[in-house]
C-alpha cells in the first residue's frame, strides 16, 4: 500500500470487495412452488431465476480479500474514525456473504434482521404511528393530464433527469424483470415499457430514483479524496431509502396513492415477520386494491431470500419509513441541511464523522437539485423536522 494516499488504497479494495455482492437485487426463487400457488402470474415467473442457480460470487476468495483488507487496515495511517468506516463496511459484507449462503432458509433472515432491522419494535412504538397518520397531510392528488408509456415514459424522464444532470451521467432504458416500477443504478434508471404512467408517477421516479439514488452515486463517484463514498454498502440503504422517500414528501411529488402503496409495502413486510405467509400478503394487497401482478410482485419482494411460509421477511422493506423518521430526527439534531447528505453513500454514523471532520475530510459536490432549494421544499421539510423531533426527542429506534 503507498503510504502517501492510504484511504484511496483502501477504497479502491473497498469497492473490488463490494463488486458482485449487490446480489439481493437479483434475487432467486422456487420457481415450481411459486407457479404452484400462482399459475395466473407463470409468464412473470419464467422471467426470474430458481434457487437452484448459483449466484456468480466466489465466497471463499471474497472472504480471504477482507481478511487481507483488514491486515492492511491496521497498519494505515488513517484516522480512527476513518478505520471504522471501513471496518463497519467489510463487516457489512461479510455479513452479506452470510446471506448468499443461507438464501432461501431461515438463517437468511437472522442475518438480514442484523442489516436491516426488524418491525417489531415499531409497531409498538405509538409516536411512530401517530407520525405516520400525519404524513396524508404532505401528500397531494394526481393530477396529471397525461400518461406515458413506453419510450414516451422514458424520454420525459430523461429530459427531465437533463435539468440537474449532464447527458453524459445519465439514461433511462427499459427493463421488464422490474419487481418495482423503477429502479437505478450508477448511472441508468430503469423503467417498466409496458406500465403506463401518469407524468406526477414520473415526477416521483425523478427525485427519488434521479435526484437521491443516481445523484449521491453520481456524487460519490466524483470524490477524488474520499472515492470510498462512491461505494455501496447494506449500512448506507438506511438513510438512501429514508432520504429519497422523505424527498418525495418535500418536493410535493408524492401522492395519496403513492403514499398508500408506501405503507403497505411497509405493513406486508410486517405481516410476514408476524407469520403470514405469501398468499396471505398477497390476498392483503390485492384487497386493498394493488393490481394483481403488482401484488404480486410486492409480495416476491417482501419474501425475498426467505421462505415463503411466513414468520420471516426480507426486512430491507422496511427502511423507506423507518429510515425517513431517522434521517428528520437526524438533520434537525445536527441542524444540517440536506446538500451534506449528497456527497455519496453514506451511513447515518459516516455523515457525524463527516461533520466532525469538516477540514480535513472534506467531501465535493458535484450535483444538487436545485428544486430542493425552493422555499416551499424548505418549510415542508422545517415541519416535518419538527414533527419528528417532537415525537422521538430521545432517537427513533
Amino acid at each position: 500500500m503507498r503510504k502517501e494516499d492510504p484511504i484511496l488504497e483502501l477504497s479502491a479494495q473497498l469497492k473490488d470487495i463490494a463488486k458482485d455482492l449487490s446480489f439481493l437485487g437479483h434475487p432467486r426463487y422456487p420457481l415450481k412452488t411459486l407457479t404452484k400457488i400462482f399459475p395466473q402470474h407463470h409468464k412473470f415467473i419464467d422471467e426470474l431465476e430458481d434457487v437452484s442457480v448459483p449466484f456468480g460470487v466466489n465466497v471463499k476468495s471474497k472472504r480471504l480479500a477482507m481478511d487481507q483488507f483488514l491486515k492492511d487496515l491496521a497498519v494505515a495511517e488513517i484516522s480512527q474514525d476513518m478505520k471504522k468506516v471501513f471496518t463497519q463496511r467489510v463487516e457489512d459484507y461479510h455479513t452479506l456473504l452470510s446471506m448468499m449462503e443461507n438464501f432461501d432458509n431461515v438463517f437468511f433472515y437472522d442475518h438480514c434482521v442484523k442489516l436491516y432491522g426488524t418491525s417489531h419494535q415499531s409497531t409498538q412504538n405509538n409516536s411512530f404511528l401517530y407520525f405516520l397518520e400525519k404524513i396524508p397531510d404532505f401528500c397531494v392528488p394526481d393530477v396529471s393530464e397525461k400518461t406515458l408509456q413506453g419510450e414516451a415514459a422514458r424520454n420525459y424522464l430523461k429530459n427531465r433527469l437533463l435539468e440537474t444532470f449532464e447527458d453524459t451521467d445519465v439514461d433511462v432504458r427499459p427493463s421488464t424483470s422490474l419487481l418495482s416500477d423503477s429502479s437505478a443504478g450508477r448511472k441508468v434508471l430503469k423503467l417498466n415499457p409496458y406500465k403506463t404512467y401518469s407524468t406526477q408517477a414520473l415526477d416521483i421516479f425523478l427525485v427519488h430514483e434521479g435526484w437521491v439514488h443516481l445523484g449521491t452515486s453520481l456524487n460519490g463517484a466524483a470524490q477524488a479524496e474520499h472515492p470510498w463514498l462512491a461505494t455501496w454498502a447494506p449500512r448506507t440503504t438506511f438513510l438512501q431509502e429514508g432520504l429519497a422517500v422523505l424527498t418525495e414528501l418535500i418536493t410535493g411529488c408524492m401522492t395519496h396513492e403513492r403514499w398508500s402503496k408506501v405503507m403497505l409495502r411497509h405493513l406486508a413486510t410486517t405481516m410476514a415477520e408476524r407469520g403470514s405467509n405469501i398468499q396471505d400478503v398477497y390476498s392483503f394487497l390485492r384487497h386493498h386494491d394493488i393490481e394483481e401482478l403488482d401484488a404480486f410482485k410486492l409480495a416476491l419482494r417482501v419474501f425475498r431470500g426467505v421462505p415463503l411460509d411466513g414468520g420471516m421477511a426480507f426486512t430491507k422493506e422496511l427502511l423507506y419509513l423507518h429510515g425517513m423518521v431517522q434521517l428528520l430526527y437526524h438533520l434537525q439534531f445536527y441542524q444540517k441541511d440536506l446538500r451534506s447528505l449528497w456527497v455519496g453513500k453514506l451511513s447515518f454514523e459516516e455523515h457525524v464523522i463527516l461533520m466532525n471532520h469538516p477540514n480535513d475530510m472534506h467531501a465535493n459536490l458535484r450535483y444538487f437539485p436545485l428544486g430542493l432549494e425552493d422555499p416551499l421544499v424548505k418549510e415542508r421539510l422545517r415541519k416535518l423536522q419538527e414533527l419528528s423531533y417532537s415525537l422521538f426527542r430521545t432517537g427513533f429506534l
